[in-house]
This record gives C-alpha cells, structure tokens and sequence, in this order.
C-alpha cells in the first residue's frame, strides 16, 4: 500500500509543470500522458508498472501533440487556399469587368466610326436628262466604293432613283428605276454582292424643281446611294 502511494505521488510530481519545465520542457500534452500513465502504472503493477506506464503515457501524450498540430496545421492549409480561392475571384470579377467595359468601349467606337463612314460614303450620281448612262469617272468612283464598302461586315448600299418633275409619273417611276439599276449594276462590277444592294425607284417624288429651273431639274435627276445596315435594308424592302 505505501509503495503505491509513492508511486502516485511521483507520478504527479512528473505530471506538474515544474517538473516537466525542469527536465526536459517536454510539451504539456506529454507531460499529462507521461504522470498519468506513471500514475496507472504503478497502481497496476509496482515499480516495473510505473516504468512502463509513464513510457507509455508518454506515448500517448507525443501522439495527442502531433495529431493536435497536425489538424492545426490543416487547418491553416485550408484557411490560406480559401483565402487564395477568395482572392482569384476577386481578380476573376474585376477581370470580367474590365472586358465587358472594354468591349463596350469598342462597341460604342464601331457605332461611331459606323455612322461617321455612313455619312461620308452617302453620295449622290447625276445624270442627264431621260439618260441612265454612268460617265467613265463616275464609274470607277462607284467601283472604288464598291470595293470599300464591301468589305464591311454587315453594311448595305440602298439606291434611290429620282427624276426630275418633267413628264408622266410612269415614265418617271420606270427611268428612276432604270437610273438606279445602273449604278446598281457598276457596284456589282466594282465587287459589290449583289445581294447586299437595295433598289428603290421614287420617279419625280423628291423633284422640288420647276421647269423653268434647269439647274434644279439637274440636281433633281439623281441616284442617292446610302450605306446603311443589314436590318435598315430590311426595314426598306418592307415598306416598298
């Protein structure tokens, strides 16, 4: 019974922290497993008991130490791939952002340089009276129109035939429609598809000159060539 007490009193000055600090500055961890175990040895089988109790009880306190660290350092791992995870989305969203105001940026740019080149492409051809011939400089201007317009995605050339207010309106309707299928027909040979040029003929309708204004009637005596959109064009077809 004495040699018993001993032992638990041993074994609990090994699980103070003074001892452990003085001995070996063991972790605290070990330091429990090592008294109790001590401890436990002693009760169950004397000096030899408490021999292989503390070993043992140091055993497990070593094993308690380093599964506690591990899980720690675990956790920190996923703390700092969490944390690594939150800062590429960040990077990701202010990236996305970035590229759709980029891309509007340029959309707003295509538009604008769109509407400018509309603008300075719409020109109109003259012709003389009752005639739908194109004279040699004004086809190859055409031509070299031809060959720019029809290199931009999506754009259509609209005609527009016109005649001046002098005869029938038939007469008139047929030879502005004639007008406009000539210069229709030197796009065409300028490189122009075919299928991206719209026709309309309004015959004496924009006429604004008298007879007795013959500088008026030339101005009058006319084919409008716009550059325009693929949906324009279709709003055009309809409305003829």
């Amino acid at each position: 019974m004495k040699k018993q007490i001993i032992a638990l009193v041993v074994g609990s000055m090994l699980a103070s922290p003074g001892w452990t600090a003085d001995k070996n500055r063991a972790a605290k961890e070990e330091s429990i497993g090592l008294g109790s175990g001590a401890a436990i040895g002693a009760i169950a089988g004397g000096p030899i008991g408490f021999v292989l109790g503390a070993a043992f009880g140091g055993w497990i306190g070593d094993r308690f130490h380093h599964e506690r660290s591990e899980r720690a350092a675990a956790d920190q791992r996923a703390g700092d791939a969490q944390a690594h995870a939150a800062g590429l989305e960040r990077k990701l969203a202010g990236s996305e952002q970035q590229i759709a105001s980029t891309k509007s940026e340029l959309r707003n740019e295509r538009v604008a340089h769109r509407q400018d080149l509309e603008q300075a492409l719409s020109v109109e051809v003259y012709f003389r009276t009752e005639d739908t011939v194109l004279g040699t400089g004004t086809e190859q201007r055409i031509s070299q129109l031809a060959q720019l317009v029809g290199g931009m995605d999506g754009a259509v050339i609209r005609l527009d035939g016109h005649t001046d207010a002098r005869g029938t309106a038939k007469y008139n309707d047929e030879l502005s429609a004639a007008r406009a299928e000539s210069v229709r027909d030197a796009l065409i040979r300028g490189g122009m598809p075919g299928d991206r040029i719209v026709v309309t003929a309004s015959g004496e309708l924009g006429s604004s000159a008298t007879e007795q204004d013959v500088d008026g009637m030339a101005l009058d005596r006319r084919v409008q060539i716009q550059i325009v959109t693929v949906d324009d064009a279709s709003q055009v077809a309809l409305t003829q």
